[in-house]
């Protein structure tokens, strides 16, 4: 089983500084040697230490060895891990419950990757099965840029989070290969809770029963399927492409 993580890194200066103002639980900022008369990194170092939060100045190559990305913008940020919030909060403070469902994902750099993909897309929260990866470990962290600083992952049975989607009036989308009509045919405007299969698996039949209705990704026939990050993606943005056509 994969180690949990003990913290998240945050990259870059607006990440960080973002993260800084709304209150983020940031325990240190860390800043490489050679950014230090960077007009940007001092003011990020004053807003850590108005805040309470302790900077540490590190050798750049170290810094580099952390960070994801090739060009953190000589800061990184370490925040705690979030507390885990339930599904009925999100539904009860959200109207229209922007929400994603994934069933059995197997590979932490996936889930990390459709965190990240959640975040920039405006989604509530991803739910996940426990029969796949379901935590944040550090690799998820990593992988995720900041993602899950800011989507709740939510580990539940997935049969339970639709019993209470539907309670809710949040339709369940299931999302498969030559089933329903396709993401560009089909209304996904309002509030709605996209279910993804695994990898290897796809939705069981005792998933798909729980749906509301299907859509699928149009492809060519000789392209079996997409790896669940790239469907995930499309997916999510072609909700919000439709939902920006009805402003």
């Amino acid at each position: 089983m994969a180690k949990t993580a003990d913290f998240v890194i945050l990259e870059g200066r607006n990440m960080v500084r973002d993260a800084l103002t709304s209150g983020q639980k940031i325990s240190t900022v860390l800043i490489s040697s050679s950014s230090m008369g960077d007009p940007k990194i001092k003011e990020i170092e004053k807003l850590a230490n108005s805040k309470g939060v302790k900077t540490q100045i590190m050798p750049t190559d170290e810094l580099l060895k952390m960070a994801e990305s090739r060009n953190p913008q000589g800061v990184i940020a370490l925040m705690d891990v979030p507390e885990i919030v339930s599904l009925k909060q999100i539904l009860l403070a959200k109207r229209n419950s922007f929400i994603l469902l994934l069933n059995h994902i197997d590979y932490e750099q996936n889930l990390g990757a459709i965190l990240r993909t959640a975040w920039a897309a405006g989604v509530d929260a991803v739910v996940v099965s426990p029969n796949g990866v379901h935590e944040i470990t550090p690799v998820v962290a990593k992988v995720s840029m900041g993602g899950v600083a800011y989507v709740p992952l939510i580990p539940m049975s997935l049969f339970q989070a639709m019993k209470m989607l539907h309670e809710y009036a949040v339709p369940v989308v299931g999302v498969e290969v030559e089933m329903g009509k396709t993401m560009y045919e089909q209304k996904l405007t309002g509030p709605v809770a996209f279910l993804m299969g695994g990898e290897s698996e796809g939705l069981s039949e005792p998933l798909q029963k729980e749906c509301d209705y299907f859509i699928n990704i149009p492809m060519q026939k000789a392209v079996a399927s997409l790896n669940v990050s790239v469907a995930t993606a499309l997916v999510l943005y072609e909700k919000n492409r439709q939902e920006s056509k009805e402003l």
